[in-house]
């Protein structure tokens, strides 16, 4: 088996058994644990706390122990923390196992990209991830047929259960079988304390960062993209329930059919981006941003159903386009020793962004409507356009 083939397993199936959760987890929540508004906000302040605790120790685990070790015991967490939210339905439960979750999550976040763009010798990455993208997208979009499937024929929870301890099986098997030829392990000096160590490795990344004027920028539009994702992750499902009047009954329908299509029409515009892109990384972020700020607008005030759930699905598309080609120039960019680390820095940046982005916009909806915390997720993706613009100029220089 090819390297790439290797990183389209790991990522798909783990990507598959995850989105059986996701699919499924607020019907669980809501209908089994019986959490109520402010118990579900807190789930997932909790995760993005927990990412932004653990991603720099996470990304320091990786650079000195091994990314396949990393990413393999991120995945067993992450089994562990669904096995545990689907044996209890308690709101202390499913607290902890969104806390196991976020830390499993950090694991994984920068040690995966590290360990293949070191596999791959930094070559041929605009088309691994691109179409890594496109087979999680599919197998994101499986996973909802299979998670609907068991949950009819059994429940919900064993669908989490099951979902849960396939991604252990999964940690196992990526523990075993990858391969990890190129890592170039973080040493500490002789006489050189741990913390010193850690400190040191971090100012070498921060200094990666701060001597790079498209690293800088890449930073601030990590930031920006969190600040607005989390308010437009919380706030979307409410605005077709509350606002076009949904039942409990057509929410399930339709929930479905936002995942299915979202996610075929996201392999198809990946597909298209991966044709056409030819390197022009972030000519395509500034026109994917730019219209979604401008999608995002529609959707929040359309009176129209129809019409929302078309701006919806545009911008999940192009929201899922940010990932794979901001990945390739960010990689392009930093070096092999110390790179899950710098990666983790961008990782706390997002968290950081969710964390403070959330509430802000949450009480903005809370005081005005669900459309202007949904109108201010949109008009938050403005200054992404500048630092990308920014970023062009940099990269078309250099």
């Amino acid at each position: 088996m090819s390297i790439q083939n290797f990183y389209y397993t790991v990522t798909s199936t783990r990507s598959f058994f995850i989105q059986m959760v996701f699919t499924l987890n607020a019907i669980y929540y809501v209908m089994q644990a019986d959490l109520n508004a402010l118990e579900l906000v807190l789930i997932g302040t909790i995760m993005e706390v927990s990412v932004l605790i653990f991603e720099m120790p996470t990304g320091l685990f990786a650079d000195h122990f091994g990314r396949k070790k990393s990413l393999a015991l991120g995945t067993l967490i992450i089994g562990l923390a669904h096995v545990l939210e689907g044996s209890m339905p308690e709101f202390w439960a499913i607290a902890v196992a969104s806390a196991m979750w976020g830390i499993g999550w950090t694991f994984i976040s920068g040690a995966e990209q590290a360990w293949i763009a070191d596999e791959l010798d930094g070559t041929n990455l605009e088309t691994t991830f691109l179409r890594g993208s496109q087979f999680s997208s599919f197998a994101r979009f499986s996973a909802i047929l299979a998670s609907v499937g068991i949950a009819m024929l059994w429940t919900v929870q064993i669908a989490i259960l099951f979902a849960g301890a396939m991604l252990i099986v999964l940690a196992v098997w990526a523990y075993v079988k990858l391969p990890e030829t190129k890592f170039v392990k973080i040493t500490r000096e002789i006489g050189v304390s741990g913390v010193a160590h850690m400190m040191t490795t971090i100012q070498s990344g921060a200094s990666q960062i701060r001597g790079n004027t498209v690293l800088v920028s890449i930073a601030m539009v990590t930031l920006f993209w969190g600040l607005a994702s989390e308010g437009f992750d919380r706030l979307y499902g409410a605005h077709f329930i509350t606002d076009y009047q949904l039942s409990e009954s057509e929410s399930i329908y339709w929930f479905g059919a936002f995942y299915a299509v979202a996610f075929l029409l996201n392999i198809v515009v990946l597909h298209v981006v991966e044709k056409n892109v030819n390197g022009r990384y972030a000519e395509v972020l500034i026109l994917a941003n730019t219209v979604l700020i401008g999608t995002m607008i529609v959707f929040a005030w359309t009176g129209h159903f129809w019409l929302a759930v078309a701006m919806y699905w545009v911008a999940s598309a192009l929201r899922n386009v940010n990932y794979p080609l901001m990945s390739i120039i960010t990689n392009e960019r930093i070096e092999s020793k110390g790179r899950a680390t710098t990666l983790s820095m961008f990782g706390q940046l997002d968290a950081f962004g969710q964390i403070a982005g959330g509430p802000i916009v949450g009480l903005l909806a809370l005081y005005t409507s669900l459309s202007g915390g949904i109108t201010a997720s949109a008009l938050l993706i403005v200054p992404v356009i500048f630092f990308l613009w920014r970023m062009k100029g940099r990269m078309t220089v250099s």
